[in-house]
This record gives C-alpha cells, structure tokens and sequence, in this order.
C-alpha cells in the first residue's frame, strides 16, 4: 500500500481558510489546535473528532481542494448520492442550521435547453407535493451554472437495503410500510401525478419516536394530468417531450401498461409497482427475477407471479390477495385509487419493530438516496440478500377460487375467477401469447430509440 503524502499544516490551514467552511470563532479554535501538530492529515484528523469538518470535508481540502464547499446558502457537509444526472448532497443552512439534502444537476447537462426544463418540470413537481409520506422540497435555486433542488434530508434506510440485510421483513410491518406509500400516492393522485418508478429504493424510512415513517423519494419522473372525479387522472396533457416516450422506469417493477405505452398510465400503474414492492417485502426477492430487461417486462406482461403465500406459509391468504390483486395485468382489475389499498391493508398492518439506523446499514458505502439520480435501470433488485436462497413455491391447498373470493367484491368474483384460473394456467401451452407481448414490447423500444435518435438530431 502506498504511503500516504505528507501535508504541511500550513498548507492544509491555508486550504481551509480559502474554502470558507469556518467561521472567524471556529478558525480560532482550529489555530489552537494546530499548535499540536506541524502534520495536515493529523490536524484534518483533529478537526473532523471535534465536528469543525466532517470526513468528506477533510478528504477534499486534504486532496487539494478549495472551492465548492459551499453552494448559495448551503454549506455541503457529505455526498450522498450520484448517477448521470448529478449528485445528491447532505448540506446544512449556514443560517438556519437545518439539515437538507441537494440534488445538484450536473454541469454538463446544464448546457442543454431540454434538460434545464426537465429539471425544471421536476421542481415544479416536486413543489406541488406536501405530505408526511414524500420527501419534501424546500426550495430550488441557482448558484453560478449549478442549478440545485433542496429537499428534506431522511437520515434511514430505504426498503431495498433493509430488505438486503434483514431478508423478508415481518407481515405487519410490510403492510404497514405500503400502506403509508400508498397514503403518499393518494396525495400525488389528488394533484393530477403518477410517479412511474415506484420501487423499494424509491421508499425511506425516517424514524419518529417509536414509529418509521415512509417517505416516498424522486417524482423526477412524475407525470400530470388532470384529476378525474373518480380520483384517478384523466388523460390530460403530458409534458413529458416526445423523445423520452421510450421505457422508463425499473423493470423488476414495472407496469405492463407503463412498458407498452408511457402516454396510458395512470395512478393504476403506481399500485402495479406498489404491489411488486410489497411481493419483494414479503418475499425477500423480485416477481420475475433473473434474465434481461426485455425478458423481465415480457414477464410481467404475460406470467403470473408465483403467490406469495405459497412461497412463504406465515402470509395470510387475505394478504397474498391484496398483492395479487395490485400485480393484476389489467389495471381494471387493480385496486382503482392508493386510498381502497389503504383500506385493504388497515387490518394486516403493524407498525410495531425495531429496525437498523442508516449507519448500521451502510456496510458497503451506499447511500438511501443513491437511486436519486440512477440514470440505469438495471437495478440490483434482484440479488437475493446474502445467505438467502431463493424461495419456492409450496402447496398449501389453497386454490384460485379462495383467492379471488376476497379479490374483488362479490359482483365480479365470477370473471376474477376466471382471470386467476387463466393465469395459472402453464405458459409452455401459451407460447404464442409470450411471441405476441415480446414482439409489442420489441417495437415499442425501437419507436422510442428512433424518437430519441432524431429528437437529438435536432
């Protein structure tokens, strides 16, 4: 291992001064303590046990940086986060003092007229959403060519890493977890959004008292419309531009409707991938695992999920229901608004459990927030936690019919029966119905590639 370089304490003191990370009475006490050492790592060291730096600070002034430590009002404490789009910072208000988080877009995007608008309709997004189940966004500002957002900083896990280092989590305390999401949705729905990349790592956990509470993070996809009276949206205009129309999303939680055709969703497809996120909860692994993008949305498109309650026994029955109601192919046969899941999962939900902080989570260096700005959707959702095998379906006697009974109410149990009996139904006697989605989905992303192709000709 090569050794370190050594640092002068001048040099280092000098960095430090140029960065303006201190205050004149905070520079004080760095003077007295540089008395103890001639070395800068030692002093860097020294600052950051006392909380004058944090770690990240030190490695940069350290490394030889002097600049972009503080961003508008923002002193940048951490990086949290970073994809193509940007990266994610935990920052601090010099003069509120309160704790936030930053998503900085990155300044090569920041040359594009199309992408400072697609920023700009996220902030726009994002500043329509006020509740304790969303993220919340403070603020949107520009300092130099660095645009920024300011959001609510969560200091916890998200559902994917706690699902990675725990396994399956208890039954009450899934549902619990998806029934505050699905509260989230419900006011995104209000407002005329769809979020469209609903997944565990899009779901943290904020601890309040003896309570965890689900904050739904990055409508940076979200969709408008105009609210129908039914609660669900209307087909209204869509302001995403023509060239993004290609897939978008998370194939391990992807709607069949939302991989066909992104102009026909609406909050329908949110519960799709609220239903997949909750499979993953109960079930420790994805639907559809294994095999390509394109093989996983054929999947989900055309294969019935195995039930959860078969691939683990404890899950009630009422509750393997609910999941196979939200992963219905026909959005007709879903829960129609976030607020009937609600209902649904009322009596299963259990808030009760201790769960891990961020810092006991965060073995491998990631961060919740990591997925923020992920501009690849190939996720790691389908790697089982380590030590975990993948499930296998057992026979509990329990037959479609007992599932549909609860599905759906009594006036269209009939034709749920049916639905259920047909999805069951081996797929090798089906091949032609998998050629068919295959194909449409095929074409589908060789339309949006070419409409990408020329809207960036332009």
């Amino acid at each position: 291992m090569p050794a370190q370089q050594q640092i002068d304490r001048e040099v280092f003191l000098n960095r430090l001064r140029e960065s303006g990370l201190c205050s004149a009475e905070q520079l004080a006490e760095v003077y007295e303590l540089a008395a103890a050492t001639d070395r800068g790592r030692i002093l860097a060291k020294m600052l950051v046990e006392r909380g004058i730096l944090t770690r990240f600070q030190a490695e940069l002034l350290l490394a030889g940086r002097t600049e972009g430590f503080v961003l508008g009002q923002y002193r940048i404490l951490d990086e949290i986060g970073r994809g193509g789009m940007g990266r994610v910072f935990k920052a601090e208000h010099q003069t509120m003092h309160r704790i936030v988080a930053l998503k900085v877009l990155a300044n090569n995007l920041t040359k594009s007229e199309r992408n400072r608008q697609l920023f700009q309709r996220e902030v726009r997004a994002a500043a329509r959403l006020i509740h304790p189940n969303i993220v919340t966004a403070y603020d949107a500002n520009q300092s130099g060519d660095r645009h920024y957002l300011v959001m609510e900083f969560v200091d916890g896990p998200n559902l994917q890493e706690l699902v990675f280092e725990r396994g399956p989590l208890p039954v009450g305390q899934a549902c619990d977890f998806i029934r505050q999401a699905a509260l989230g949705l419900q006011c995104a729905a209000d407002l005329g959004m769809v979020h469209r990349d609903i997944k565990p790592a899009n779901l943290l956990l904020q601890r309040t008292g003896n309570q965890y509470v689900v904050k739904i993070l990055d409508f940076g996809l979200a969709r408008l419309h105009e609210p129908s009276p039914e609660g669900r949206q209307s087909a209204g205009h869509d302001s995403i531009p023509a060239a993004e129309q290609a897939v978008m999303g998370t194939p391990d939680y992807l709607s069949p409707e939302q991989a066909k055709n992104l102009h026909n969703v609406d909050i329908r497809s949110d519960l799709y991938s609220l239903g997949c996120t909750l499979y993953y909860l109960l079930a420790g692994q994805v639907p559809f695992s294994g095999g390509t993008s394109l093989e996983k949305l054929v999947r989900h498109a055309s294969e019935q999920a195995p039930f959860v309650h078969l691939l683990r026994p404890e899950v009630p029955i009422e509750v393997s229901a609910i999941v196979a109601r939200l992963m219905a192919k026909d959005p007709e046969q879903r829960f129609q608004t976030p607020m009937e899941l609600v209902k649904a999962l009322e009596p299963f939900s259990d808030p009760a459990g201790d769960l891990p902080t961020l810092a006991a989570l965060q073995t491998n260096g990631e961060s919740p927030w990591a997925s923020l700005l992920d501009d690849d959707p190939q996720a790691a959702h389908s790697t089982l936690p380590p030590q975990q095998t993948a499930l296998t379906p057992i026979s509990t006697g329990v037959t479609p019919n007992r599932l549909a009974h609860i599905l759906k109410p009594k006036t269209q149990r009939r034709s749920l029966v049916e639905s259920l009996l047909r999805l069951v139904t081996p797929f090798h006697k089906k091949w032609w119905i998998v050629a068919a989605v295959a194909g449409a989905l095929l074409l589908g992303f060789l339309l949006g590639a070419l409409a990408l192709i020329i809207a960036l000709k332009k």
